[in-house]
């Protein structure tokens, strides 16, 4: 009952401000089945993956592909202790061209995983379309300044190198190891 009101006035606030986020196409609770990566994640009783909305977490290993980025682990495991096993609220911004939601998911507790991912440097602001920005961009942009600024995560990184042009440079440059 709590949550419902909670969850009632986020949706309030957040649909009464269009300069920090459209209102969601849907929303529902579900329990997370399973935590693919740092940004992706599925749900029982859903075919569909959902991709966290407005991050983009480091790679993590893919099987005879590529070897992970730093960090890909541990935003896997950081996404799989907030949520995995859990029910969560699921506000669904769109899909993308890989047919997966584009989702902001709040935890039992109401916290933002998206936001969290970035306030932690467990992630960086990824924006898929300019022309559709992600919900809640302007927080998030703040949370990956202050992670920068305290050097948390990817950011502690002396070199580090974006997930979008890891995955551009395995298109490119082919598998880096074979990955057990």
């Amino acid at each position: 009952m709590m949550r419902d009101w909670l969850l009632a006035g986020i949706l309030f606030v957040f649909a009464a401000s269009p300069a920090i986020a459209a209102s969601p196409w849907a929303a529902f609770e579900a329990p997370v089945a399973r935590v693919s990566d740092g940004d992706t994640i599925n749900f029982l009783g859903h075919r569909e993956a959902c991709r966290l909305a407005g991050i983009d977490a480091p790679e993590t290993a893919k099987k005879g592909r590529h070897a992970g980025q730093p960090f890909g682990l541990e935003a896997q495991a950081f996404l799989e202790k907030l949520i995995a096993g859990r029910s969560v609220t699921v506000l669904v911004y769109g899909g993308d061209r890989y047919g997966r939601l584009l989702c902001w998911i709040l935890t039992p507790g109401a916290l933002s995983a998206n936001l969290e991912m970035v306030r932690f440097g467990l992630a960086e602001v990824y924006v898929y379309d300019a022309a559709s920005p992600p919900p809640f961009l302007s927080v998030l942009r703040q949370a990956e300044t202050e992670a920068q600024v305290a050097r948390r995560g990817i950011w502690s990184l002396p070199e580090r190198e974006s997930p979008a042009a890891f995955r551009r440079r395995m298109r490119t440059d082919g598998p880096t190891m074979e990955v057990p």
